[in-house]
């Protein structure tokens, strides 16, 4: 006995603690629990909002994403809460162990430096991957959530157990298993508390940056000149068919896009005029009749350059790069019969020239549903390589629309003609671009000839 008052008493004696100590230190525990979650609900929300501005798109979480998410945080809130609690329970002296034992200290540093060690690592970790998906890359972690944080919740769950399996000798398994039950259920229970109205954060992003569904393009032009100067349509159908324009968060009509224009025109300088181009964003099931309307006015206003905005595959730049096919808008858009109330030009007169003279053979291509190339169905898979059939310089080709070509249609066949055309310059040139310091008045001239010899003339019929 004189023994162990000198040392320490190794005994554990669980009937010593107070029932009232045991519901206090529980209590506390579920209350920090909720706040740790709470905490880091708000912190997500927060950095998810922040992102908004940096991306041509909102971070929107899919309900399957958002639930892995708060499954994780509160994963990490109950094995926090669960160390808070065992550290009440052994730091009042209650008799469970001597003050003197060695093994409580042990407990107690397991629990005190598992919170605090692991809540530094994660907090660089987050921050690293915050900041570089705000400014450099767009990481899909939905993937790797799931296998990796139930990893990192169960060797965070066996760490905590690390010095109770000393003081649990008998029946050490039956106890853990009833305890890791009852902390598997009270984290499935916290991950269904919304602490924030994520819905209106969503409803709002999606307002000020709708997510449309572009058409995929297998070809896009890069826009590297610093004359490159932009204005940004967004068209989407109203329930009654009626087109609807979105520029700059405001709504228009379609017989807005004159002064739309000349608003844009008036603010640069006159030698930046020509350079104006119009983006247009639409969906990829939208009619082409509603796109070739809008490009119908941008003509009679001699705004002949259009972008169409596609879709960008690559997981590393999609939310901070557009991509686009530059469209020179064809006369025969005046041919296009709707109910827009605005003055049209007559076509050119080189128009009349050449199909009076007939200088050029004319390959017709059916848009819709299916592709006709010449009246021979061709799949668009195929389609580059007959375009590579026909592309010389006096070729004509006669885009005809069916009534219910969508906009992906009508993106399907003109990336094919780019591409090929592109294809088919490339694999003629001689001089490239990276070699043309010295020489750079050859490498234009080059560039002219390819063009010339390996054109992209499309007009266009309407039903």
């Amino acid at each position: 006995m004189k023994f162990s008052r000198l040392f320490y008493d190794s005994r554990v004696s669980f009937t010593k603690i107070s029932i009232n100590w045991i519901i206090i230190s529980v209590v506390i525990g579920l209350l920090s629990a909720l706040t740790i979650y709470n905490f880091f609900y708000v912190i997500r929300e927060s950095f998810r909002v922040m992102t908004f501005g940096f991306a041509n798109l909102p971070y929107v979480l899919t309900e399957e994403d958002r639930n892995s998410y708060n499954l994780f945080f509160a994963g990490l809130s109950v094995v926090f809460a669960n160390s808070i609690t065992i550290n009440m329970l052994l730091s009042r002296p209650s008799g469970i162990l001597y003050w003197r034992n060695p093994i409580r200290r042990r407990i107690l540093n397991d629990q005190v430096f598992l919170n605090f060690n692991f809540s530094y690592w994660f907090t660089k970790m987050g921050l690293c991957f915050f900041i570089f998906s705000m400014c450099c890359l767009d990481f899909d972690f939905s993937p790797y959530v799931g296998v990796l944080s139930s990893l990192l919740l169960l060797v965070l769950y066996l760490d905590s157990w690390k010095g109770l399996s000393r003081i649990f000798r008998k029946n050490r398994f039956k106890f853990q298993i009833i305890h890791f039950t009852v902390l598997i259920l009270l984290t499935f229970g916290l991950s269904k508390i919304n602490t924030i109205d994520y819905q209106s954060i969503d409803d709002t992003a999606i307002k000020s940056s709708p997510i449309y569904q572009l058409p995929y393009s297998n070809f896009y032009h890069e826009f590297h000149s610093a004359y490159h100067r932009e204005v940004v349509l967004t068209l989407e159908l109203e329930d009654d068919n009626e087109l609807l324009i979105l520029y700059q968060g405001k709504r228009a009509v379609v017989n807005d896009i004159p002064d739309i224009i000349a608003a844009e025109r008036a603010s640069l300088r006159e030698e930046m005029v020509p350079f104006l181009h119009v983006r247009i964003i639409a969906d990829k099931a939208l009619n082409i009749e509603y796109i070739k309307q809008v490009e119908k006015i941008l003509y009679t206003i001699a705004q002949l350059y259009v972008v169409y905005d596609v879709y960008n595959d690559d997981l590393l730049t999609h939310r901070f790069e557009r991509r686009g096919i530059k469209f020179k808008i064809t006369p025969t858009i005046i041919e296009l019969q709707s109910n827009i109330d605005i003055q049209t030009p007559p076509l050119p007169e080189w128009w009349y020239f050449d199909r009076s003279k007939n200088l050029m053979s004319i390959i017709k291509v059916d848009i819709g549903s299916v592709i006709k190339v010449n009246g021979i169905i061709t799949p668009k898979e195929i389609l580059v390589e007959e375009f590579k059939k026909y592309i010389l310089k006096n070729i004509l080709f006669e885009y005809s629309y069916e009534k219910n070509t969508s906009y992906q249609d009508y993106i399907n066949v003109l990336s094919s003609q780019y591409k090929a055309a592109f294809e088919l310059r490339k694999q003629n040139q001689t001089i490239f671009k990276e070699h043309s310091y010295n020489d750079r008045e050859a490498y234009l001239e080059e560039q002219n000839k390819l063009k010339q010899q390996f054109p992209i003339r499309i007009i266009e019929t309407f039903d």
